[in-house]
């Protein structure tokens, strides 16, 4: 690690302190737990959220040892296919939000997420169309098998 101030150590320094702060939560969840099951229990929520900020906080952390193995110091300010940083890009973003929680209930769960996460994948730049679908399609159906299977939950 050559320099101290790059971005990359930056990445994992906060990789860090959030993996920290993932513990803090899995240690209350886990302290929070009656006893009873774990199927829709208030502490099973805390450590479900402390699992993926976990592995998130170790994305970052991994990122940033690997960049800075390869010499990249800084990160590369021309992102193919990147969209640039916008007011306008921010308030549709906002604008999705408030359309997906006001049809959410009229379009049902899986219908509702995919048309969401298709629309904001291309707000935010994607491109490929066999990502957005890979992602708009997978991520509602893999939340709903958790739901159901792991959490005895049916989601509308």
């Amino acid at each position: 690690m050559k320099n101290i101030s790059s971005p990359w150590t930056g990445n994992i320094r906060n990789g860090g302190g959030f993996l920290v702060l993932a513990a803090l939560f899995a240690f209350h969840g886990a302290a929070a737990h009656d006893g009873g099951a774990w199927s829709l229990s208030p502490a099973l929520f805390p450590l479900l959220l402390s699992a993926c900020l976990a592995l998130l906080s170790l994305a970052l952390i991994g990122q940033g040892i690997l960049r800075l193995r390869e010499g990249r110091e800084h990160p590369s300010s021309a992102r193919s296919g990147a969209a640039p940083v916008s007011s306008r890009r921010a308030a549709l973003t906002f604008g999705l939000c408030i359309a997906y929680v006001l049809l959410l209930p009229r379009s049902g769960f899986f219908v509702g997420t995919a048309l969401f996460l298709a629309l904001f994948s291309v707000l935010i730049g994607e491109r490929r169309p066999a990502a957005v679908a890979a992602l708009s399609l997978l991520s509602p159906a893999g939340i709903l098998l958790v739901f159901k299977y792991a959490l005895g939950v049916l989601l509308p």
